[in-house]
């Protein structure tokens, strides 16, 4: 690499698709996505439920589920490609230089080890050189690291003897105990009260800090995207439909189902008696995807334009910013700001 050469991105997703099995069909989940984690960074995925956006975690941590299975495209890590689903168990970088913190802590969690057996069996098998005492202490080291006071005393306990903010705190320290370059986390905030999201999130992000991790975190959350994010990728039918920088993203999106999900969120210094903006309709079905763009029978922008129905749009790069890039034909349309600054 020469001096005026940027470093290559940590992990690289290029052109990933991905198939699921519908009796004797096969339909596409994930279609043709690319996108890149810098060193460090927080790149969030955005999107509805059924977007795709946990299907591309299962993928880059080669968990898909059986009738599954990656049908095109090429996921990198630090330079070298991640192995194929069928490489086996143990295969690739997976439990030590990429960690993955899943949604529901309790049933992530095994309830009949305690809580230091399951984060110093981690150690165990990924740093086998160390000894009892030396994993002991580290697993009392990173629970410290993610805001768990009394690690010794936590370590003994169980996973039914903790709240749920505790037990995805676990996770956290689970993820981070064997020093992982890059962290996914899929909707890890989904099942705790909104004061407890924050301290997780809080926990999470300065853990990161600490350790130079990257984050991938995987919501629906606009208001965690909007605190977190220093990128954002938004799916919508196992597609991308924009990507670019968080504060662009906010300030002027370029895709209308980003407007869209902007909209709905509620601001508190605006009107309270404002009705929130819905998004009309549901999101399609994978198996049966409409005509052209996917978002077309929910686009007010579409207005029954021929284009619309006729092709799916491409995702194209922002002339005044190549880093924004969005998949609408009347992207020029929305060129006003929407003036949603983060917080």
């Amino acid at each position: 690499m020469t001096s005026h050469e940027l470093p290559a991105p940590l992990l690289e997703v290029t052109g990933l698709s991905v198939d699921l099995a519908t009796g004797r069909e096969r339909c596409r989940a994930i279609d043709n996505i690319s996108f890149s984690v810098e060193r460090g960074e927080t790149l969030c995925i955005v999107g509805e439920s059924g977007s795709g956006k946990t299907l591309t975690a299962l993928a880059l941590m080669s968990l898909l589920p059986a009738g599954i299975e990656v049908a095109a495209g090429r996921m990198r890590f630090d330079g070298r490609d991640l192995p194929a689903p069928e490489a086996g168990r143990g295969a690739g970088p997976y439990g030590d230089e990429i960690a993955m913190i899943f949604q529901d802590p309790m049933s992530s969690l095994n309830p009949v080890l305690t809580i230091g057996r399951q984060i110093t069996e981690s150690i165990r098998r990924h740093q086998p050189s160390l000894t009892r005492r030396q994993r002991a202490d580290r697993a009392e080291e990173v629970l410290a690291l993610v805001g768990i006071r009394d690690a010794a005393d936590k370590m003994k306990r169980y996973p039914h003897e903790m709240s749920g903010g505790l037990c995805q705190r676990i996770l956290i320290a689970i993820a981070l105990v064997n020093h992982p370059r890059l962290i996914i986390a899929d909707e890890p905030t989904t099942a705790l009260d909104v004061t407890v999201q924050a301290q997780v999130m809080a926990s999470m992000r300065a853990a990161c800090r600490l350790t130079g991790a990257a984050l991938l975190l995987i919501t629906h959350d606009m208001g965690l995207v909007a605190q977190y994010a220093d990128r954002v990728v938004v799916m919508y039918a196992g597609r991308i439909v924009e990507q670019g920088r968080a504060g662009r993203i906010f300030r002027a999106p370029r895709h209308p189902y980003t407007r869209a999900l902007l909209g709905s969120i509620p601001r508190l210094d605006g009107d309270v008696d404002r009705i929130l903006a819905a998004i009309a309709g549901e999101p399609p079905l994978i198996s049966r995807l409409p005509a052209g763009c996917a978002f077309r029978p929910r686009c007010q922008l579409c207005r029954q334009r021929p284009i619309c129905a006729g092709q799916v749009p491409p995702l194209r790069a922002d002339g005044a910013d190549p880093a924004h890039a969005s998949a609408c034909h009347f992207a020029h349309e929305l060129a006003a700001p929407v003036l949603m600054e983060r917080n």
